[in-house]
């Protein structure tokens, strides 16, 4: 067991390997009532080819994640949910593209219900027959996804940044690729990935973390034969640094344009302090010059060409790297145009120091404030453990930016063979 202290932020974080290879973080927050934990594989929907613990190679169809998420919570005796709704604990389950993570936040009974989150993921059961009659549910939410513009125009973007990397395919697959998914291929990817060893336990809130540790352990120890095989050994795929296809477009009944630019990143195994320090400077590049107060912000605005739903983002895993601006745009063509030249002057003149600072100093701001959250901890937390990062690292990181590193990491990722478009017009 290792205690970390952040003294400056008012953190203590206990973490813990047990024999098995569970990494275990315990987050105490004294005279807080709730607690989260989260229970995670380091397993999403970009995983879907891999070498098995005894050496096969598979591939298995898009959506595999995520369908074996929504089937975790069934199980012979009944539906997990309801036992914890019993215990007055909320449940939940979420996929990204690198991870799934199942959790509950629960202001009593906490041990109790730390026990069935443990127990329910370490325990599958699938029959072919719930598997088929989930086929329907998750094709209806694939629907849903395809009918909303948000999501259309995020994932066409990502149709047209990537050529072969699975990031581009939507979480929970397509319709076509989820009905041929088969309960053997759902207990091949958990043998392969709910192995301890690719797993994370975070128990974040008002709790004793030596208590936690000592259930966990107990928990665990009961578990041996869960680590028979070993962790699966994922296959990557070969992706160019260009782009796909540089714009795609659709029609939808939408009222006004919506419009994201993304930006192909290279280098997209970097993890741990590089990692860590790539993010801050990026982010630091996006807020100062697309948050309001920023210049290519203001340009836009004044043009009226966003509106409130404009933002921007930058995302990374396995394999793939983007930044993303975006929003409601009434002149498409026009905004392309405003953010080029946009780009093209800051590259000329570069970054006032004043910009920089004030952006700095909002992004510290706010991460403090999100420390507070327990839901933000219980996510974020884990997601840095699986890239290797250190979440509350973040701020001396933001601290030892400087102007050259923001302008230089515009010249490396804002270039025409690494820009694609995604629009989604009115219909007609």
């Amino acid at each position: 067991m290792r205690e970390r202290k952040y003294d400056q932020l008012g953190v203590r974080m206990v973490e813990h390997r047990c024999a098995n290879g569970l990494a275990v973080t315990v987050l105490p927050k004294p005279g807080y009532n709730q607690v989260f934990a989260t229970y995670s594989t380091n397993f999403g929907s970009i995983d879907h080819r891999f070498r098995s613990g005894d050496g096969r190679e598979i591939q298995v169809p898009d959506g595999v994640a995520h369908f074996l998420e929504h089937k975790m919570f069934e199980k012979k005796e009944g539906d997990v949910f309801r036992l914890f709704a019993s215990r007055a604990a909320s449940a939940n389950a979420y996929t990204t593209f690198d991870m799934t993570a199942y959790l509950f936040s629960a202001t009593h009974d906490i041990l109790e219900n730390l026990e069935t989150l443990l127990d329910f993921v370490d325990e599958p059961y699938f029959t072919d027959e719930t598997v088929e009659k989930e086929k329907g549910i998750i094709a209806q939410e694939i629907r849903m996804y395809e009918d909303n513009p948000d999501a259309r125009v995020y994932f066409q973007l990502l149709k047209g940044l990537y050529e072969h990397h699975p990031v581009r395919i939507q979480i929970a697959g397509t319709v076509e690729s989820i009905r041929a998914i088969s309960k053997e291929d759902l207990y091949t990817c958990y043998r392969g990935f709910y192995h301890p060893q690719n797993m994370h336990l975070l128990v974040v809130g008002g709790i004793d973390p030596e208590t936690v540790i000592e259930t966990v352990e107990k928990n665990q120890e009961k578990k041996a034969d869960r680590t028979v095989e070993g962790p699966a050994q994922r296959l990557a795929e070969t992706e160019p640094d260009r782009v796909f296809q540089s714009r795609q477009e659709c029609e939808m009944p939408v009222n006004t344009p919506r419009i994201f630019v993304g930006y192909k990143d290279v280098g997209t195994e970097v993890r741990g302090a590089e990692g860590l320090k790539r993010d801050t400077v990026t982010s630091l590049l996006f807020d100062a010059l697309f948050t309001k107060g920023g210049p290519l912000y203001g340009q836009l605005f004044e043009k009226q060409l966003i509106d409130q739903s404009f933002g921007w983002e930058y995302d990374y895993g396995r394999g793939y790297a983007h930044a993303v601006i975006g929003g409601n745009t009434p002149e498409p063509e026009r905004f392309l145009e405003v953010v080029a030249e946009g780009w093209r002057q800051v590259e000329k003149d570069g970054i006032a120091d004043e910009i920089l600072e004030r952006s700095r100093k909002r992004l510290i701001g706010q991460f403090v404030k999100s420390l507070d959250s327990l839901r933000f901890l219980a996510r974020y937390v884990t997601a840095y453990h699986f890239k290797e990062m250190d979440l509350f690292a973040t701020i001396p990181a933001l601290q030892a930016v400087k102007r050259e590193d923001v302008e230089a990491r515009l010249r490396e990722l804002i270039r025409p063979e690494r820009q694609a478009v995604s629009l989604v017009r009115p219909v007609n």
